[in-house]
């Protein structure tokens, strides 16, 4: 198991000035081993707390067109840098019936509600320490989006966009917007081109009873 460690502040690896400052203590999706086993495919209905101490079933809401997750993590650079356009999407989305989350594995609920309100982001924190959200998804990574039909059928997982390319390079402008293209084919009833892309970010720890 890899033991990955970002480094804290939430400030170093975000793009600035117009320029794309190198990151460090990334890795991507590829690099972080094989998924665990069943990994999309669980069943069961998902209990959480949110920030405010709240039960919450995340995949369980009717009336919804999607659920989308994005696994976070208070200190990870890449998905603090991401952090305007994943309000962005958040907020476009929630008013065409997408229920959006925030996924957090190690941090405790006044940190959630701290970095949800430092940087913006519109949705409710969900604390998940033993991962089961992650374990469900096939999720590896912070920062990584997962939408999901109301069915809870994974229909993408992976990055926001292609601004990542790889380790310390980033592009200043996405090429490609590979969550927002999953919305908008989910949202028109169309498949999804492409339902798995390489996520770029802080790798999550996973508790050692899980694997």
């Amino acid at each position: 198991m890899i033991a990955w460690k970002c480094f804290g502040g939430g400030v170093a690896g975000r793009w600035s000035g117009g320029v794309a400052v190198a990151l460090a203590a990334v890795v991507s999706l590829a690099e972080a081993g094989p998924l665990e086993a069943g990994a999309g495919k669980g069943a069961g209905v998902v209990r959480l707390r949110d920030a405010a101490g709240r039960m919450v079933e995340p995949l369980g809401e009717r009336g919804q067109r999607a659920t989308l997750l994005f696994f976070l993590t208070t200190e990870c650079p890449m998905g603090n840098a991401y952090a305007p356009e994943i309000g962005r999407i958040a907020r476009e989305y929630a008013a065409r019936g997408v229920r959006c989350f925030a996924v957090y594995a190690q941090e405790k609920p006044e940190e959630i509600a701290q970095h949800l309100q430092a940087y913006g982001l519109p949705m409710v924190g969900l604390q998940d320490p033993e991962m089961q959200l992650a374990l469900r998804t096939g999720a590896r990574v912070a920062p990584e989006a997962c939408l999901l039909s109301p069915g809870g059928e994974v229909r993408y997982r992976g990055r926001i966009d292609d601004r990542a390319v790889k380790l310390g390079k980033v592009r200043l402008e996405p090429r490609v917007r590979d969550l927002r293209d999953a919305l908008e084919a989910v949202l028109g009833g169309r498949p999804v081109a492409q339902p798995i892309t390489p996520a770029i970010g802080c790798y999550l720890g996973f508790p050692t009873k899980s694997r």
